[in-house]
């Protein structure tokens, strides 16, 4: 046995309780172990009551295979280690590693009992989430008299602002209908002098450049009956330079009453390139807010609860989340939950967020992960598809199966560069990204645009108008994704099920199962034509003509 592979960690994502089920993962090194098993226990009956729970192969990369198991305990709760066989040899893992002999107690792992409070659980409704990221100054710009705007399409710099409204958004939601999204993720609304509204003046203020109470309440209510939901984005890790309090302290220096506000190293302070206080990368006019403040915890909160009581938002996207101390999100999170228990709160966290997704801070973040390994592979084409299965089992493995239902899987959005662009406007190996996202396990993002060709490298490049002249759209790419989504919204397994590759050489195959029903995706995503195995479509229908997937081609398979 290859020992040094052997891995397995409780209450994390190889140890997690959903509902009354524990689930269960074991890595060891790839075809080294022919059977795993669980031998699980309870602590307070007989040692010798022992139930074996096999494991099945669940994952494999090129050096490790990952086996599963999910049970209903016996007794609320168990003791459990592993039984390892390798064909030859049989062993046991548990906290003290490897042995030869059997665990009574001590060196077992535990989980004593299932608390209902300690698991993860995100809103039911992310499982049938396919949403579409707004930036509203850039929508649609509808009858917007409030002030002098840059000519609708021109191009975009970091300081013009295109006057894109609530009325541009509600006038434009039979094209959200028609291409089938349920849900939008809608970049900050409240005052600002910027287009992007990251640096916010007046929290409690929508910017009237977007539209009065009225016309952002009449907007929520309509996607509502239009089945959309919307998460809004809130930037509590900064504020704009001329936030009032931070004014106060600009003009009463080390006497200002906010002067705790915020994070200051050295006074005086002013507005200036060498800065002493602390801000959001090294924007000046950003300056960091401190959420240790009971005041400011006070005010956040006040400012998230507003915009769920007043306007019935669906949830909050939180800016920068991995800056902000994580007692504040609990907090955050304790009222947003009782205000609204459906609220979704999604994080901005670029990197493994395991930390801020065990039920007590955020319901999802941003999955770049995902980003990364999609446009490496479809998009840039900078690996290999051997190394992009193997970095998809590592995704998989990242996190819990239910987190990872939850997360919120882009290609592309106003920080990193459109999808097109990236692909150098190879719409073939640009459908198959598309596919792979829209089939995948988590909520889809659809950034605006993306869906009629829209391109743009880097901010603030890829923050372009929306063109509503349907000639200039690609609507081979529509189309795509207006199947796909309906695809998905019709199909259990896509929608709940759970995510496998297949191993297979020169082609990419992976299921979605729930119960009974199967959907097998098949791609092709190499520049030649690929002849594959007919035992791949046994049982499933979809299938026409010869066993040959064409170059940057596919086939969707049900289960009959």
């Amino acid at each position: 046995m290859n020992k040094i592979a052997f891995y397995h960690h409780a209450n994390s994502e190889y140890s997690y309780i959903d509902g009354d089920k524990i689930t269960l993962l074991f890595r060891a090194a790839k075809g080294d172990l022919s059977a795993v098993s669980v031998i699980e226990y309870n602590r307070f009956t007989d040692y010798r009551l022992r139930k074996n729970r096999k494991m099945e192969l669940y994952q494999s990369d090129e050096l490790f295979d990952f086996f599963k198991v999910t049970f209903v305990p016996e007794n609320y709760g168990c003791i459990y280690y592993f039984k390892l066989f390798d064909g030859e040899e049989i062993g046991y893992y548990g906290e003290f590693g490897y042995t030869q002999t059997e665990f009574i107690r001590l060196g077992s792992y535990e989980i004593p009992r299932i608390q209902p409070t300690d698991s993860y659980h995100s809103p039911e409704w992310v499982n049938e989430a396919v949403f579409y990221q707004i930036y509203p100054d850039r929508f649609d710009n509808f009858e917007n008299t409030t002030g002098t705007y840059e000519p609708w399409g021109t191009q975009p710099t970091f300081w013009n602002v295109f006057g894109g409204n609530f009325k541009g958004i509600l006038r434009r939601i039979p094209h959200l209908v028609e291409l089938g999204i349920n849900a939008i993720y809608m970049t900050p609304i409240s005052l600002s002098h910027s287009s992007h509204r990251y640096d916010t003046i007046d929290y409690m203020q929508i910017d009237p450049r977007l539209g009065t109470d009225e016309e952002f309440a009449e907007l929520v209510q309509e996607l509502h009956r239009n089945g959309i939901k919307i998460v809004l984005d809130a930037v509590f890790n900064h504020s704009s330079n001329e936030f009032k309090p931070f004014m106060d302290v600009l003009e009463n220096q080390e006497n200002s009453r906010y002067k705790d506000w915020f994070l200051i190293d050295q006074f005086p302070i002013k507005v200036e390139k060498n800065k002493t206080y602390q801000t959001f990368a090294s924007e000046p006019h950003m300056p960091k807010l401190n959420s240790l403040n009971s005041e400011v915890r006070d005010y956040l909160i006040k400012v998230g609860l507003h915009y769920i009581q007043k306007f019935d938002i669906d949830g909050w996207r939180l800016d920068v989340a991995d800056e902000v101390d994580s007692e504040f999100w609990r907090a955050f999170r304790r009222a947003i939950k009782t205000a609204k228990p459906s609220a979704l709160i999604i994080g901005e966290v670029w990197h493994n967020s395991d930390y801020y997704l065990r039920g007590d801070q955020f319901d999802s973040v941003q999955n770049y992960q995902f980003y990364e390994v999609i446009n490496n592979f479809f998009l840039r084409k900078s690996i290999d598809l051997k190394t992009f299965k193997n970095q998809v089992v590592h995704l998989l493995t990242m996190y819990p199966e239910p987190v990872l239902r939850a997360l919120l899987n882009q290609m592309d959005s106003h920080d990193v560069a459109r999808t097109l662009t990236v692909a150098k406007n190879d719409i073939k190996s640009l459908k198959l990204a598309i596919l792979f996202q829209l089939t995948y396990i988590g909520m889809p993002c659809i950034y605006y645009g993306s869906e009629i060709g829209m391109e743009g490298s880097w901010d603030p490049d890829n923050r372009r108008c929306f063109d509503w002249n349907k000639e200039h759209w690609n609507l081979d790419l529509f189309n795509h994704y207006h199947e796909l989504i309906a695809l998905r919204k019709h199909s259990s397994s896509l929608k709940n099920g759970s995510f496998k590759l297949i191993e297979t050489a020169d082609i990419l195959v992976y299921d979605r199962v729930f119960g009974t029903e199967i959907t097998r995706i098949m791609m092709n995503p190499s520049n030649q034509d690929q002849p594959f195995d007919l035992g791949l479509t046994i049982g499933f229908s979809g299938l026409h003509g010869k066993p040959v997937l064409p170059a940057k081609g596919y086939l969707i398979l049900q289960s009959k």
